[in-house]
């Protein structure tokens, strides 16, 4: 673990994770790769029974707010596993397999960097400058010129009562 990282489990907190792709590719840089990544968030979700309260899929790291219902290490794990395994094509196959673009001499061994950072969150006024924190991170990577235009995040649900994941409440 990173020094001076230390991760807080067991006490009811939200904890706000970020985790990068492999040395901060864009591995999740196509709308295919995204969407894959929030039906893959979304199925994890309902196999580990955690409360969601935020995410953003970006094309080079992803953010989740999540609740301890289940070990947020074991949910980004298998999250993780799940998407890697799915993106080069290993395990179960799906019409149209996703294949990865990359420089055809380089094989990729990684998909992911091997840690994650986890701050707790436990003040109403801590999550919402999460939320705003994350929701706001393709308009900071001027990605979209507004936070509406990125569908791969919470930011529609908060909104609209809609988006590719609806979000649970906090309490």
């Amino acid at each position: 673990m990173p020094k001076g990282l230390k991760r807080r489990i067991g006490r009811g907190d939200l904890h706000f994770i970020t985790f990068t792709c492999y040395q901060r590719r864009a591995l999740l840089g196509s709308v295919r790769a995204r969407n894959l990544a929030v039906k893959i968030l979304g199925e994890v979700r309902a196999r580990y029974r955690f409360a969601l309260l935020g995410c953003v899929i970006m094309p080079e790291h992803v953010h989740v707010l999540m609740d301890e219902g289940c070990l947020p290490a074991k949910v980004i794990q298998v999250f993780k596993q799940r998407v890697s395994r799915r993106m080069r094509g290993k395990g179960r196959r799906c019409a149209g397999q996703l294949v990865l673009r990359f420089v055809v001499e380089e094989e990729l061994r990684r998909f992911w960097q091997r840690r994650y950072y986890d701050f707790n969150v436990y003040t109403e006024k801590k999550l919402r400058e999460k939320l705003d924190y994350m929701h706001m991170n393709p308009v900071r990577e001027k990605l979209v010129p507004h936070a509406r235009d990125w569908p791969w995040s919470s930011w529609t649900f908060y909104e609209s009562g809609e988006g590719l994941l609806a979000m649970d409440k906090w309490k």
